[in-house]
């Protein structure tokens, strides 16, 4: 069976080692049948007739296959060829399943060999090398026209068929998610043989470099402003580059470190560029599906955990789904609730805000606390969809047992109550990436909270909640702190947390002086505060003063690995990952209900105070 994210999995293990609207699905679209409460529940990949009876009984409403190009047409131009996925749409009517099918053209392995040898392939090239990939460049001006013929034809096919519960969109990478190639290798090659690929900017190609001078002018009009902003010597905007070229691009990340604003500047610039290109990309590839599929889900397929060289700002990706009323899957998840939560948060806050459905999907294998873990974090995250590959459950009895008897926790919140926000500070991160996540993960252990970056922060988000975390991140626009500093003064609560100061890309120390004001240790801002503090001890404090003020429901605040969330207004959704029972208590209105939380498994439980 093909797992298209198990290596980068593995990637990602290996880093974490080192290293406002609710959404809904759109209207029009709820007619489609749904699994236990109202999600959707998916596996992958294609099913027999005996395994879809299986599935079935499993509470699975949906079966995903790889639907790529190359299975359709991959004999030659014109000669469509749609037996296998016949006789896979046979099997679930007969089963009574619904298909996801994941329609992929870009990743080296979709494309079908004609076209990889004509005129019109335009592979990706990597900065760094100055090497080809076989992957298409998302900058190959020839592509759009083969890929809206592809999505024609398979809506011709089976758009009115009635077994579509939703489609999944595959558009770059290795593997087909909206990222740049990561890793590959393995299954990815049995198609299309070998082909240069590694975690990198894909974006040497001549089209890209194009397109990157043309967002360099109408962001900065001439090449003496670029010079000025960048430190470049550029005599036109015809000769603007990419800040390093082949093993000069290390060098030049390592520059970054020393804090010269016109590096700092070119760099976010070039990664900016880069990710809206993906952006651009994902709009461009759900607006084209939606046009062929105007009444069916569609979800964007993403996948990683954002660094520069993926090329994803996960943000951006919701919203642009929401602008097609379509959603994202992001398929990053292992068998950690902290690490799956830290990898799907910042999808979910940005769904929600947007009004764009998501779902989850892991990397590769999980274990048997994972199914539960899963199970916990699409439900406590408002997603609408979780997907799984069959062997993660039926490989054995126990794994089957843990799913039946979890599944009643599976289902969609339609607006979680999260009052609390933490900074996602993406410039630091493009800046340098540090071990943001991996705080955010440890903060999970005290409190439920979503993500707000930049991007969302310009768009209205943090007036959706009360209380704003700051764990990391010096480094912020000018503009961003004026934002911050609006928020506080119409009654927001800040929490910053060892950033000893705050400082803009130039290095002046405006963000410093708009939020704090010369207090390093906090200040009053309008209706509402800001306040400074060392050590986690005194973060959990700080919060938990502010929701006892707020009149807000205060419980855990202490890393004791039992993860909490309000679903509702007088409903809590836990989950103890210790062995032995535990009990809490929760407070509010100077109110107090203790409960006993079962080990090593989720508890829903109904909160009333007298």
């Amino acid at each position: 069976m093909k797992k298209k994210f198990l290596n980068f999995r593995n990637v990602l293990m290996v880093l974490l080692v080192l290293m406002v609207s609710p959404a809904v699905m759109p209207s029009g679209l709820l007619g489609e049948e749904k699994g236990p409460g109202g999600m959707y529940y998916t596996f992958g990949n294609d099913a027999d007739s005996p395994s879809a009876s299986l599935y079935k009984s499993l509470g699975v409403t949906s079966i995903e296959s790889y639907v790529t190009w190359e299975s359709c047409e991959g004999k030659g131009l014109d000669q469509w060829d749609w037996s296998k996925w016949d006789q896979q749409v046979q099997i679930l009517q007969e089963s009574g399943l619904k298909w996801v099918p994941f329609l992929i053209l870009s990743p080296a392995y979709s494309t079908p060999g004609w076209f990889r040898a004509g005129p019109e392939h335009f592979p990706c090239r990597c900065l760094e090398h100055e090497t080809d990939s076989k992957i298409e460049s998302l900058w190959n001006p020839h592509l759009p026209k083969w890929i809206d013929r592809f999505l024609a034809k398979f809506a011709q096919r089976y758009g009115k068929s009635g077994v579509i519960e939703s489609v999944l969109l595959g558009i770059q990478g290795d593997f087909g998610e909206a990222i740049y190639s990561v890793s590959g290798g393995g299954w990815t090659f049995e198609i299309p043989g070998e082909y240069h690929n590694h975690q990198g900017f894909w974006c040497g190609d001549r089209y890209a470099l194009a397109d990157f001078q043309k967002y360099a002018a109408e962001k900065y009009q001439t090449a003496e402003r670029i010079n000025q902003a960048w430190g470049t010597s550029f005599t036109g905007i015809g000769e603007a580059d990419f800040p390093g070229r082949q093993e000069k691009l290390a060098e030049f990340r390592q520059r970054l470190k020393a804090g010269n604003p016109q590096d700092r500047r070119y760099w976010l610039d070039f990664v900016d560029w880069y990710r809206e290109s993906m952006t651009r990309w994902s709009d461009w590839w759900m607006a084209t599906t939606r046009k062929h599929f105007p009444n069916t889900p569609i979800y964007l397929c993403t996948g990683g955990h954002a660094i520069a060289e993926h090329g994803s700002n996960f943000a951006e990706q919701c919203r642009v789904a929401a602008k097609h009323q379509a959603g994202v899957r992001i398929t990053n998840e292992g068998s950690d609730y902290k690490v799956n939560f830290g990898f799907t948060r910042w999808v979910a806050s940005a769904g929600k805000f947007y009004g764009a459905y998501y779902g989850f999907e892991p990397a590769g294998p999980e274990d048997e606390w994972g199914i539960v873990a899963r199970i916990y974090n699409a439900t406590a995250s408002g997603a609408n969809q979780l997907h799984d590959y069959n062997s993660n459950v039926v490989q054995s009895e126990e794994r089957k047992q843990a799913q039946q008897k979890h599944l009643k926790y599976l289902f969609h919140v339609e607006n979680p109550v999260v009052p609390i926000a933490l900074w996602y500070p993406n410039i630091s991160l493009t800046l340098e990436w540090g071990d943001f996540l991996e705080r955010a993960m440890r903060l999970r252990d005290y409190t439920d909270f979503d993500f707000v970056d930049e991007t969302m922060l310009r768009n209205g988000a943090l007036a959706r909640y009360k209380i704003l975390l700051m764990i990391q991140g010096p480094v912020m626009e000018t503009k961003d702190a004026e934002k911050i500093a609006e928020w506080l003064s119409a009654g927001g609560c800040a929490v910053v947390m060892e950033i000893p100061k705050l400082e803009s890309v130039e290095g002046s120390a405006e963000p410093e002086q708009i939020l704090f004001g010369g207090e390093t240790g906090g200040r009053t801002l309008g209706k509402g505060r800001i306040t400074r503090v060392s050590g986690w001890g005194a973060l959990a404090g700080a919060v938990r003063e502010i929701l006892k003020e707020l009149k807000l429901p205060v419980y855990d605040l202490q890393p004791d690995n039992l993860f909490g969330t309000q679903i509702a207004e007088d409903r809590f959704l836990f989950l103890n990952r210790n062995a032995d029972d535990i009990s809490i208590e929760i407070f509010q209105n100077d109110k107090q209900q203790i409960l006993r939380l079962p080990g090593m498994t989720i508890s829903d439980s109904k909160v009333i105070f007298p």
